[in-house]
C-alpha cells in the first residue's frame, strides 16, 4: 500500500485522536498529554488544542533542569494555541537531590535522576484507568519502534501513542503547513532537547534522532516510556 499523502495523514490522525479521546472520556477516563515542548511536540499539541477545552490535560514534567529556552517556548506555545498546561515536579528539593559529596544525581546516577524527576511525578499524577498520551514515534529509537498505539502498563494506565507511525519528515511538514514555530535551540544544532546537563548538540555520528542525549552512557530513554 502506498504511503498516505501528508494532508490525508494529518486529517486521519486528527480524526482518530478526536474519536479516541471522545471514547476515553465516555468511559470516564482522565486523559493526559505529556509534552517535552520540543519542535516534534508541536503537531500533537496543535491537534489537541482543537478538541474541547476540557478533553485533555497537557502536562509539562518540570525537572528544574530544562533549558530556559524550553520554558519560554512552552509558554509561547500554550498561549498561541490557547491551551492550559499543568506542571508536575518532584517533591524532592534540589538540596535533597545532592549526594554526600555535593554532586547532583545527574552527575553520579543519571537513571536515578530521571526516575526521581520524571517517572515519579507522573506516577503521582496518574491513576489506574487514566490515559497517558504522548507523541513518541517508532522512528525515534529502537525502544520506541517496539511500541503499540495502545498499551496498558503495569500500573493500569492506558498508554496512547497517536503519532507512532509518523516520521520526522511528517512532523516538520505539519509544522510547515500550519505555520507553527520550532524550538529556538534547533538553530543552534540541537535535535533532541531534554535537560541541560544531559543534552548536547546533535552530530553526524548520531544515528538516531535522540543521539544527543546522555552522552558517555548507553542510556537512550529516561524511563517514562519503558517498563
Amino acid at each position: 500500500m502506498p504511503p498516505l499523502s501528508s494532508s490525508l495523514l494529518f486529517e486521519n490522525t486528527f480524526q482518530r485522536i478526536r474519536a479516541d479521546v471522545n471514547q476515553f472520556k465516555s468511559e470516564g477516563r482522565g486523559v493526559y498529554v505529556t509534552s517535552s515542548f520540543q519542535s516534534q511536540s508541536v503537531p500533537l499539541l496543535h491537534m489537541v488544542s482543537q478538541l474541547a477545552s476540557d478533553a485533555v490535560t497537557v502536562v509539562l514534567i518540570d525537572t528544574g533542569f530544562l533549558f530556559p529556552e524550553t520554558y519560554l517556548f512552552a509558554h509561547s506555545i500554550i498561549e498561541r494555541l490557547g491551551i492550559q498546561m499543568l506542571k508536575v515536579r518532584s517533591e524532592r528539593t534540589f538540596a535533597e537531590q545532592m549526594t554526600q559529596r555535593g554532586n547532583f544525581l545527574f552527575a553520579s546516577d543519571i537513571d536515578a535522576c530521571c526516575h526521581l524527576n520524571k517517572v515519579e511525578p507522573m506516577r503521582a499524577l496518574l491513576r489506574p484507568g487514566d490515559v497517558w498520551t504522548s507523541g513518541i514515534r517508532a522512528d525515534q529509537s529502537k525502544v520506541r519502534s517496539q511500541k503499540a498505539r495502545l498499551e496498558m502498563d503495569a500500573t493500569g494506565v492506558l498508554r496512547y501513542h497517536p503519532l507512532l507511525e509518523w516520521t520526522a519528515k511528517d512532523i516538520y511538514r505539519y509544522i510547515q503547513v500550519h505555520d507553527l514555530p520550532r524550538h529556538p535551540l534547533e538553530n543552534d544544532g540541537y535535535k533532541s532537547i531534554g535537560c541541560v546537563p544531559c543534552t548536547r548538540k546533535w552530530n553526524a555520528l548520531d544515528f538516531e534522532e535522540r543521539g544527543g542525549r546522555w552522552e558517555g552512557s548507553s542510556k537512550t530513554e529516561c524511563g517514562l516510556h519503558t517498563d
